[in-house]
């Protein structure tokens, strides 16, 4: 039998793969978006699916606000479904700041994350009180709440009312130091491989998109940096005791009215953060861009990504923004009768893809690979 290798934390070979692994992961992101500048087609089969920046721009948006459910829900243990309501109000007070008031999309963040993380932690007291389906449906009922607000007359002036507010206007104009033009010719020299990066110069639209991508991504970083080390700070470790067993937690000392609430407002400025990207992205907030089906749909890319897992967000965000987009792109499946195909079928896959991963793999993709990896690797990992 083979003995198993054991790398423990802390340890240089542990640090060497760790960093291998995030220089492939970042390299990996500069190469699709390069590829990807443009509008890129995936073919399967007869059915062809479109790709872009614009697209993995939203994904990093809804990633970064199912980060943020796995601080409340997954780390902490509490059932709050009204995500979308701080994915709206992030993105609301980026479109004021930047349409009426000409503000940096970057300054805006620095008034969306206090906003939203002091909303969230006054919304949050309720949690202190309640528990379980009762939370659920206060928390869901924000989200049901949240387009009926913007629409209000004496909002009008902030919101925009049912036209939503536009800030198409600003653009982000890629700094002059950063060699894209350079970078891209290189790639398309490559032997084999140059022709998926395209052929000449880069257009300042293709730049402008290239330099948003790699600024929503390093806000993504930065989000899951903060995250990682505040689940495993104290106040993470208490967040995970409350998860397993609140009676146990409180008596080991844990303040759980502290500790619940900050969960809830740190969830809450990562919904903004994701809002706030979203808006920057799609150039308009409109009310139906937040209802309570987006609510729905940040849920079930949580527990489809993996519920308490840091990649299962990734995963969540991705499914989120390409499912339902491929899915109704999808023309012909073998065995599959053509009129199945017809309709939401975003919707309905995503629903079977949910079902299937509850009774299957009730911990979501992530755990499950984690799963069949300790089966078929004999590698232990062991924190010191």
């Amino acid at each position: 039998m083979a003995s198993k290798i054991q790398i423990s934390n802390g340890t240089r070979t542990y640090r060497n793969s760790r960093i291998v692994m995030w220089a492939c992961f970042v390299i990996s992101l500069l190469l699709i978006a390069f590829a990807y500048v443009d509008v890129g087609t995936i073919s399967i089969g007869s059915n062809n699916y479109n790709l872009s920046l614009i697209r993995l721009n939203k994904a990093i948006a809804y990633t970064i606000a199912i980060l943020g459910l796995q601080v409340v829900i997954g780390y902490t243990g509490q059932i709050a479904l009204g995500q979308s309501f701080f994915f709206g109000t992030g993105a609301y007070i980026s479109a004021w700041l930047i349409a009426d008031h000409s503000w940096p999309f970057l300054v805006t963040l620095l008034i969306v994350i206090p906003s939203c993380f002091i909303i969230g932690m006054v919304l949050g007291l309720p949690a202190l009180r309640i528990r379980g389906l009762y939370l659920a449906l206060l928390t869901f009922g924000l989200a049901a709440v949240f387009p009926s607000i913007v629409k209000l007359d004496k909002l009008y002036t902030y919101t925009g009312g049912a036209g939503g507010k536009l800030t198409s206007n600003y653009k982000f104009i890629a700094p002059a130091w950063l060699p894209f033009d350079e970078v891209a010719q290189a790639l398309q020299k490559l032997p084999i491989l140059g022709g998926f990066f395209g052929d000449g110069p880069l257009s300042n639209r293709e730049e402008s998109r290239l330099w948003k991508f790699i600024l929503f991504c390093v806000i993504a970083g930065i989000c899951f940096w903060l995250v990682y080390n505040l689940i495993h700070s104290r106040p993470g470790r208490a967040m995970r005791a409350i998860r397993d067993n609140e009676t146990s937690a409180a008596v080991s000392g844990i303040n759980l009215a502290i500790t619940k609430t900050l969960s809830f407002g740190v969830a809450s400025a990562l919904g903004g953060v994701g809002g706030a990207i979203y808006v920057a992205e799609v150039g308009i907030a409109s009310p139906d861009d937040f209802s309570s089906l987006v609510a729905i749909y940040l849920i079930v890319g949580l527990v489809v990504g993996g519920v308490g897992t840091l990649p299962g967000a990734v995963l969540g965000g991705l499914i989120y923004a390409l499912v339902p987009d491929w899915a109704s792109s999808t023309q012909s499946i073998s065995f599959v009768p053509q009129r199945w195909l017809q309709g939401p079928t975003g919707s309905l896959i995503l629903g079977l893809l949910l079902i299937i991963l509850t009774l299957f793999l009730p911990g979501g993709m992530v755990t499950g690979w984690r799963k069949l990896k300790n089966r078929l690797k004999p590698t232990e990992v062991r924190a010191s």
